[in-house]
């Protein structure tokens, strides 16, 4: 009975049992027209919903605007702070034609959520953008967004000064969706038809589903061998070999668990650590020296928005890979390297003090201007460099952020360490 429950379970699962779609209607929530009108442009346009149910956005892209745009809003709530969650769901999916002056113009997503620790009612640009850029088809097709690849617009931290802990995507209270004509189009007139927008997801993982399984195997198995054992010890002996075999089976669930808690605290395109658990690993680290010492730099790429708006994100993926090359060859075994997002990488230095660091830095930033970057042009780097201070290592970031910044106001290309004078700056 069990093994034909667990098959039921399995045949139900790859059926599809586990999908779970959320489908936006435009006949159900409020549909908007935006463009670059209130910042002084000059595009015209309209968005209406025609007989068939379908979304029609139509503008005529002006010139007077430095950066001219329209945008369809879709607001899936009358209440901005009680949106949808969906962090259930894996992927966007978007069934749209977008007709253009010119081919191969992107459309940016936004996926905007609502937290009152950084959100306010009265301001909508307080709502987080978590926004991507894709290519559409001038036919009607259908676009599958995978929510991971939506990130967080630096432009929307910089502006509110958002802290790093808000910093990241976020997609638990989404109120608003728009789709905007990309970052640079062409001048003229653009017609997006909208089919269909929907969100699909999976109720269970598939790891959770073996996992339930092997769970209601164990427990099973365990029941019977207490009963056996009252029984019989030829039967016990028989349910004691069974349970042998069942601790391998454990250890290799433990092995493939170990690896990928590796591949979780692993940057997939850089190779680097990311920033999952890496205060605890680095408070353990700490914790285990004598005096406690350490000092960070916060390294990021600068105008790296223009390489991936002028030469596309395929090759910003390759000049992340390289930045992470150079950082390899630059740092030494103990300082551990994290790629903290985007364009922003972090080197934890325990066994260097600060003007080691700074060196460090420097001979970082010398590395960027001598380096032959793949899209043939210069590519430089702005560091802040900090040390630790009142025992924290979340202070030590910040400080070493707001050094970053300061490099950054002062020109880009530089190196700024943090003095606790420029607080008051």
């Amino acid at each position: 009975m069990l093994l034909f429950l667990s098959v039921v379970a399995i045949v139900w699962f790859y059926a599809g049992g586990a999908r779970s779609t959320y489908t936006v209607s435009p006949t159900e929530f409020k549909v908007e027209y935006i463009d670059d009108t209130p910042m002084g442009g000059d595009t015209q346009g309209s968005v209406t919903v025609d007989g068939d149910g379908y979304v029609v956005l139509d503008c005529n892209l002006g010139k007077a605007h430095r950066w001219p745009f329209c945008e369809v809003a879709i607001s899936l709530s009358a209440d901005a702070t009680n949106g949808i969650d969906l962090t259930h769901y894996h992927s966007m999916v978007i069934e749209a034609a977008y007709d253009t002056p010119e081919p191969n113009q992107r459309l940016r997503v936004y996926l905007r959520n609502f937290n009152s620790a950084y959100s306010r009612i009265d301001d909508p640009v307080s709502l987080k953008f978590n926004g991507l850029e894709y290519n559409p088809s001038g036919s009607m097709s259908e676009y599958v967004l995978p929510l991971k690849a939506f990130q967080v617009i630096s432009w929307w931290i910089s502006d509110l000064d958002i802290p790093l802990e808000h910093a990241g995507p976020e997609l638990s209270n989404v109120s608003l969706i728009e789709i905007a004509t990309g970052s640079a189009p062409i001048l003229g007139e653009h017609e997006l038809v909208i089919r269909g927008i929907r969100f699909e997801g999976l109720m269970l993982s598939e790891s959770q589903l073996f996992r339930g399984i092997t769970f209601v195997w164990l427990a099973t198995i365990m029941t019977l061998l207490t009963v056996k054992y009252t029984q019989s010890r030829r039967i016990y002996n028989l349910e004691r070999s069974r349970a042998d075999r069942l601790k391998v089976i454990n250890l290799a669930l433990k092995q493939k668990s170990e690896t990928l808690s590796v591949l979780a605290n692993t940057d997939a395109l850089t190779g680097l650590r990311n920033r999952l658990g890496i205060y605890q690993e680095l408070e353990k680290h700490i914790t285990s020296m004598d005096d406690r010492s350490c000092t960070v730099l916060c390294l990021d790429i600068d105008h790296f928005k223009y390489v991936n708006d002028t030469y596309g994100h395929d090759m910003g993926d390759k000049l992340l890979v390289s930045t992470a090359k150079i950082m390899r060859e630059s740092a030494s075994t103990s300082d551990v390297i994290v790629r903290w997002g985007g364009e922003e990488f972090v080197i934890f230095c325990p066994k260097r003090n600060l003007a080691q660091a700074s060196f460090l830095a420097e001979r970082i930033r010398s590395a960027f201007e001598s380096t032959a970057w793949s899209h043939g042009e210069l590519l430089t780097c702005s560091i802040g460099v900090s040390s630790m201070r009142e025992a924290s290592i979340a202070a030590m970031i910040a400080d070493a952020d707001d050094a970053l910044y300061r490099a950054k106001q002062l020109g880009r290309n530089r190196v700024e360490v943090f003095a606790e004078t420029l607080m008051t700056v």
